[in-house]
């Protein structure tokens, strides 16, 4: 039997930092995997994909894809530092004094409006981490049914991020497809006007 003494020490759980940039890593991991699947012809998860995305537009869904990845490598870049340091010692119950991160832009947003990568990484660098990894996942299509969810959203509802929003939003993108597809109403028919009676027959 082995010496207690000889047995290495156990590794020690992931600071709550750690677990961020995990998270974020896995979420750049998922964009490009999705990106290149997209890239392939044929792709049979197109019409989930494109459910998730709220648009059937391939070239918009890869730019917000590779605006998401930009996102999550501007904000792997800012937590990298942090990690190494001590944890802030957390003090619950008492009130945030940060106001509300504003909502970030649909995913409806067409193709030229999209931010640029300067103006990506300043917004990385002002907002809270839960509203960059919220606005990640609207870039990615990440819905709650996605494997990642409990990670995201424990990390949004802990960071400063609207959780509600978010779900909120993923709905609204899930049904958008259906509804720009629905058959619209044909206009009602013109009824003929009656030809007045000029005598007896």
């Amino acid at each position: 039997m082995p010496d207690a003494a000889d047995t290495p020490p156990e590794p020690a759980p992931p600071s709550r930092t750690g677990r961020l940039l995990a998270l974020v890593r896995k979420l750049i991991d998922y964009g490009r995997e999705l990106a290149a699947t997209l890239r392939q012809p044929g792709t049979a998860d197109l019409p989930a994909i494109a459910k998730a995305f709220g648009t059937r537009d391939i070239a918009l869904i890869l730019a917000r894809i590779a605006q998401g990845i930009l996102r999550a490598t501007a904000l792997e870049t800012r937590l990298v530092p942090l990690a190494s340091r001590p944890e802030p010692v957390s003090q619950p119950g008492l009130p945030s004094s940060r106001s509300p991160a504003p909502r970030a832009a649909r995913t409806t947003t067409p193709l030229a409006q999209l931010p640029t990568p300067a103006q990506i990484a300043d917004a990385v660098r002002r907002r809270p981490v839960g509203a960059v990894i919220a606005d990640i996942c609207r870039d990615l299509g990440v819905t709650p049914t996605h494997p990642l969810w409990p990670e995201v959203q424990l990390a949004i509802t802990l960071h400063g991020g609207n959780l509600a929003t978010l779900v909120m939003d993923t709905i609204e993108q899930s049904f958008r497809p259906l509804i720009e597809n629905w058959p619209q109403p044909s206009p009602p028919c013109t009824p003929i006007p009656a030809v007045a009676a000029t005598g007896p027959p």
